[in-house]
């Protein structure tokens, strides 16, 4: 039994040779397909060169993003649920070199801008104005998001008017009208001509002839001369009582022009509401309307408002008395007055007295 176990150990001890032998054997034949060769190692270093390089003309070479690198997201507390960021390629990354200008197509035929208070309502804007853009700021409120806002509530309609020609003035309409919030209704729209029932500003901008406002730049939307024509203001006169319009309206000259040399009468029929072009706009710098808004945010005029109201028409370039001799003729140039074809009502049929 001794001898018998010697020669079993020795069959163990030599199959157990054996089987080191083919694994170092395996090993070493398996070993050299895993080492690189310098060849493999320059081919490897080539490769990162050629991702690592932008592509040409996809971005600019000046650019501290031309080479975008995946990011690994850092942890922040709470976002343990969020999902994790994905690296960008640089295929992805467009750097416009400018911001884009407004192509032609993206003009607006014409804008409606006013302003309105909380308690007005100018939902009628959109429900009776559908071919209108609407530039509409609410006056009195910094986070009604329907609507956009003024720096402060100061000059009744005067401030959303300048706002809106400073913030607007690149992106301006072919025709810009400038009217009241209310919408109709006696006496509340008073001002508005009468060639519609109740005295409907939707009406009124329906029949407004934007032929007449192309062609002369500047277009008042009342006919009516009373009040303001034919001569309202004076601005020569040595004195004038508390409240008058001068006092406030001479201040302004003097801030915009820099004399005191003034109009001898200043006439235009109220009450701020009026069309003008983009053209007539741009015969001013921008800084000219910024110089106005800075007078009526340092003004301490009580009635900054009705300053304005008798100085749009001149800086729009209409001499200082701009009033027409005849009521029927304004009427009929500024409105369709022959629109009964098209379902509008006729002007011909209104009794177009001149009020005084």
């Amino acid at each position: 039994m001794l001898n018998s176990g010697r020669a079993g150990q020795s069959k163990a001890i030599g199959l157990a040779l054996f089987v080191l032998l083919v694994i170092w054997f395996f090993k070493l034949n398996l070993g050299s397909s895993l080492v690189g060769t310098g060849a493999n190692e320059e081919i490897w270093e080539q490769k990162n060169i050629d991702i690592a390089e932008p592509k040409p003309d996809s971005i600019s070479d000046s650019s501290p993003s031309s080479v975008v690198e995946a990011s690994v997201p850092t942890p922040t507390p709470g976002a343990e649920d969020a999902p994790a960021e994905v690296g960008v390629s640089e295929d992805d990354v467009q750097l416009p070199d400018t911001k884009p200008e407004p192509s032609a197509d993206k003009k607006h035929e014409k804008t409606v801008i006013m302003g309105k208070t909380s308690k007005e309502d100018a939902t009628w804007v959109a429900k009776k104005l559908p071919g209108w853009r609407p530039a509409i700021y609410a006056v009195d409120s910094r986070t009604d998001k329907d609507y956009l806002h003024v720096a402060v509530n100061k000059g009744r309609e005067s401030m959303p008017y300048l706002t809106y020609l400073i913030d607007y003035y690149d992106d301006l309409s072919d025709i810009n009208v400038f009217i009241h919030a209310h919408e109709d209704g006696y006496p509340r729209a008073w001002h508005n001509e009468p060639q519609s029932a109740k005295y409907s500003a939707a009406k009124m901008l329906d029949l407004l002839r934007l032929d007449n406002v192309r062609e002369k730049g500047y277009v008042n939307l009342r006919c009516n001369p009373n009040p303001g024509c034919p001569a309202e203001l004076h601005p020569n006169g040595e004195t004038f009582e508390k409240g008058r319009i001068e006092i406030g309206w001479k201040k302004l000259w003097k801030h915009m022009y820099g004399n005191e040399t003034y109009p001898a009468s200043v006439g235009v029929a109220c009450c701020a509401q009026f069309a003008v072009t983009r053209e007539k706009v741009h015969e001013q710098p921008k800084e000219f309307y910024e110089k106005l808004m800075d007078w009526l945010l340092t003004t301490d005029e009580e009635d900054a408002g009705r300053v304005f109201e008798y100085f749009w028409h001149m800086m729009f370039g209409m001499p200082a008395v701009h009033c027409g001799s005849n009521y029927s003729t304004c009427v009929c140039e500024t409105y369709d007055c022959k629109a009964g074809a098209s379902g509008k009502r006729s002007l011909d049929k209104l009794s177009l007295k001149r009020v005084i």
